[in-house]
């Protein structure tokens, strides 16, 4: 079995992949969301609660061996929901994730739901 197929297996098992070569780690999202110690949920912005909107907003998170978020970029969604949703996940602390003894760094991506 080829290296790549061997990480698209543990990654659909909801296992961490580890990015070969780089102490960075791919956490699929319920391991991570299991590993959030804070979460801060987003407020809705008034603009869309105005015009009735909802959504989803994908954002990947990188989160740094001490558990805080190191860096959030919105991956897909309405873009009124971005600086809202990015403000809150920044605030979010996790449970470092933990390989051979050594806290690592990882990468997830967490979903926010917005309705009204």
């Amino acid at each position: 079995m080829r290296l790549s197929h061997l990480a698209i297996c543990v990654s659909l098992l909801g296992l961490a992949v580890p990015t070969w070569g780089q102490d960075v780690v791919n956490v699929p999202t319920s391991l991570a969301m299991a590993k959030a110690t804070k979460k801060v949920v987003p407020e809705v912005p008034s603009m869309a609660r105005q015009l009735h909107l909802k959504g989803e907003q994908e954002v990947a998170v990188t989160v740094s061996p001490s558990g805080d978020v190191e860096d959030a970029s919105v991956l897909k969604g309405n873009a009124i929901f971005t600086n809202t949703s990015l403000n809150a996940v920044k605030q979010w602390k996790f449970t470092p994730h933990v390989i051979d003894g050594k806290p690592v760094k990882m990468k997830t991506t967490i979903v926010f739901n917005y309705t009204y």
